[in-house]
C-alpha cells in the first residue's frame, strides 16, 4: 500500500543533485525505499530522491552539522 505524505514545514536536504526542500515523502512499502519529493534551490527542478541518496541538514542552533559533500554520493 502506498502512503503519501506532505511534510510541513519542508525539511531541508541534500541530494546528488544539489540541495533543496521536501515537499513530500511516498512510502511503497516495507521492500521499496520511501521517495522524496525534493524542490532544487539552484534550478527549480523537482525530482524524486530514493532515500539512500538523500542527506538531512544539519542545523547549527542545536549544534547539528550539515553533512560533509560526498556522504551523498558515498552511501
Amino acid at each position: 500500500m502506498t502512503s503519501i505524505c506532505q511534510l510541513n514545514p519542508p525539511i531541508w536536504v541534500t541530494t546528488p543533485l544539489g540541495e533543496g526542500d521536501t515537499l513530500f515523502l511516498i512510502d511503497y512499502g516495507v521492500n521499496i525505499n520511501s521517495v522524496w519529493v525534493v524542490h532544487l534551490h539552484e534550478t527549480g527542478k523537482v525530482i524524486h530522491v530514493d532515500s539512500s541518496d538523500i542527506r538531512v541538514m544539519g542545523n547549527l542552533m542545536y549544534g547539528i552539522p550539515h553533512p560533509r559533500e560526498e556522504s551523498c554520493q558515498d552511501g
